[in-house]
């Protein structure tokens, strides 16, 4: 058992430009020059993978994906994932810091329905024109290997094309009846991110939103078939299964760091939420790898 999973900044990668907010490159030379890339770790940035051929698997937070030609990964600060790619695999994976993309489209990355949500999936597939996104990803690499005048505000034009085409195709794939109550879910999403070791009742989130529980709810229901306290209790579930995976903390020292007074009370919520018990997760994780 590790210590902790890996989280990599922007200045692990081999070439990175000290003062440079973004980071390209080939998956397959990613694979061959940052030794154990493959294995769980977290980021500090975002990240965009596009795979165009080759197979295996992705894992993201603990859900597992079929990797297949012509799809595209999005990944936030703060997630897990790890992958298991067939020798033939190729791609590009597209790093950048949050405060590059914010400078000028201040909260649109917020808005994509791809980033900041446990509730939609990470991934675009089925996508009718790969050659779009294959030529995206291809000129976006060759002005990032460039030298040339005003790179970092091309380069993030290019990022932007990518995650507003992205984010089209998403919204046709899986559409959003009400875009106001989209909103108010990634507003309570967001505020599950910052406080929910800390905020542990639907009231108070729904005050700083300044909207009745009974409205958050139904937002919830609506959008994610799911109530304001499942949501809570899914991203507390996420995080006892990245302590249990990726530390070699006791089941009673996670309880405590969860808020747990109890750590029996602990290993109820795990078990009811994951059908079994943090020791019988941690086994399975330990024999998968």
């Amino acid at each position: 058992m590790t210590d902790s999973v890996p989280v990599y900044q922007l200045q692990s990668f081999p070439r990175h430009e000290p003062t440079v907010p973004f980071y390209m490159t080939r998956l397959e030379r990613l694979v061959q020059e940052v030794e154990g890339i493959e294995k769980p770790h977290g980021h500090t940035f975002y990240l965009v993978m596009w795979i165009s051929q080759g197979s295996g698997t992705h894992t993201i937070d603990f859900r597992t994906y079929e990797v297949a030609p012509c799809q595209v990964y999005f990944l936030t600060p703060g997630q897990v994932h790890s992958w298991e790619l067939s020798a033939d695999a190729q791609g590009y994976n597209l790093f950048f810091d949050a405060n590059f993309f914010k400078g000028r489209f201040g909260n649109r990355l917020h808005q994509y329905p791809f980033f900041h949500s446990h509730q939609h999936q990470p991934l675009l597939s089925d996508i009718p024109d790969t050659a779009l996104f294959r030529d995206l990803f291809g000129y976006a690499f060759q002005e990032y290997e460039s030298q040339q005048p005003n790179r970092t505000d091309v380069f993030l034009s290019f990022v932007h094309i990518l995650l507003e085409t992205a984010s089209r195709l998403y919204h046709e794939q899986q559409p959003v009846v009400d875009t106001q109550l989209y909103d108010r879910l990634r507003q309570y999403e967001d505020l599950l991110e910052q406080h929910f070791l800390t905020v542990r009742e639907v009231r108070d989130y729904a005050d700083q939103m300044h909207i009745s529980p009974n409205y958050l709810n139904h937002i919830c229901r609506q959008i994610a078939g799911k109530t304001a306290s499942q949501l809570w209790q899914e991203r507390l579930l996420i995080e006892a299964q990245r302590l249990l995976t990726h530390t070699g903390q006791s089941i009673k020292e996670i309880s405590f760091e969860l808020g747990f007074n109890d750590p029996s009370y602990f290993v109820r919520f795990f078990r009811k939420l994951a059908q079994q018990t943090p020791a019988e997760f941690r086994q399975q994780v330990g024999l998968h790898r």
